[in-house]
């Protein structure tokens, strides 16, 4: 039983564009994704390196679709805005389909009323669920992951006087009425009671004088909210003319001695998951690492590469389709800084 946030993000045009033009495409990079996200679970890292290999994996694949790495990253975090709540509110122990559920619910809100999920998206998100499962992740730290934090713009659920969440995780009904919506009536929970409302819905929690809502999740708010937006955190502005050369697109040398973020590829941005505001450690590195060369060599094995046409392996299969944490994860890194 759970409940989706109330302000919904719409999906960009642009991103509709990419998907209708190729579904298959965006599937295949997302299982392509996935299959990194799960080899860099098995292989002892934690769920940030998990998301830097989706991302370091499906964001090119994204990119040769037409979709922008900004882009990408920013619908992650809008993507997390719709879903996150709902996987923090629903059961703990939800499972592979459930956890799918909610993305397909999540992604299908998301669209413009009266278009259909293209099949390979739908089955896309289904997957991805199932890949998460099977990689050992529960819903509640995913959760806490492809949210941004409590207060913070884009912060999909009300908080307290102090900025502290208002919802308790694992119980739809701490959610004030106002902040929440059920799910789709016939979308892909209608046949799973454990995580649909009960007939005549919760008796919601009020909503207090001192909660308020932190700005919605919009692009303008996901692309500010990006790890690496050009200008900042390190990242030398873009040149539009592409007239500037050499040290001008340089970004900044290290400040004591710490490297700027690598890399806002992460899974954590394409599923609105948090980047590291710090250095990551060398073993989730190395993980890393190994998750995203194993996903290369099983899209090589396919036939394709990432970064190649995604639509050509099409035909090739693919894994079907990226509140504050249920416990209040204040180990949860800032997203502020980036579809699952």
């Amino acid at each position: 039983m759970t409940m989706f946030p109330i302000n919904i993000p719409p999906m960009p045009p642009e991103m509709i564009e990419a998907i209708q033009a190729n579904p298959e495409g965006f599937g295949d990079a997302m299982g392509a994704g996935m299959e990194a996200f799960a080899a860099a679970m098995e292989g002892g890292g934690d769920m940030g390196a998990a998301f830097e290999s989706f991302g370091d994996i499906a964001g090119p694949m994204m990119a040769d679709l037409g979709v922008p790495q900004e882009m990408f990253d920013a619908v992650g975090d809008m993507v997390g805005a719709a879903v996150g709540p709902a996987m923090m509110m629903g059961p703990a122990d939800a499972g592979g389909p459930e956890i799918g559920a909610m993305m397909h619910d999540a992604v299908d809100m998301m669209l413009p009323e009266g278009m259909d999920m293209p099949g390979p998206v739908a089955d896309a998100m289904m997957d991805m669920g199932q890949g998460m499962a099977d990689a050992g992740v529960m819903p509640h730290d995913v959760a806490g992951e492809m949210m941004t934090l409590p207060g913070d713009p884009g912060y999909p659920l009300p908080v307290d006087g102090a900025g502290d969440p208002v919802v308790v995780p694992g119980d739809p009904a701490s959610c004030p009425a106002d902040a929440c919506q059920p799910p789709p009536m016939d979308g892909a929970m209608a046949d799973m009671p454990n995580v649909m409302p009960p007939e005549g819905g919760y008796d919601h929690a009020p909503m207090g004088p001192e909660m308020v809502m932190p700005e919605p999740m919009t692009m303008d708010v996901a692309m500010d909210a990006g790890a690496l937006q050009p200008g900042t955190d390190g990242m030398a502005p873009p040149d539009p003319t592409g007239e500037l050369s050499g040290a001008e697109n340089i970004a900044p040398a290290p400040v004591d001695d710490v490297a700027p973020p690598a890399d806002m590829a992460a899974l954590g941005d394409a599923l609105g998951g948090n980047p590291a505001d710090e250095p990551a450690p060398a073993e989730p590195a190395d993980v890393a690492d190994a998750a995203i060369g194993a996903a290369m060599d099983a899209a090589t094995d396919q036939g394709g590469a990432p970064g190649a046409d995604a639509g050509a392996n099409a035909d090739a299969g693919h894994d079907d389709h990226d509140g504050h944490e249920p416990e209040e994860d204040t180990d949860s890194v800032d997203p502020s800084a980036g579809i699952g």
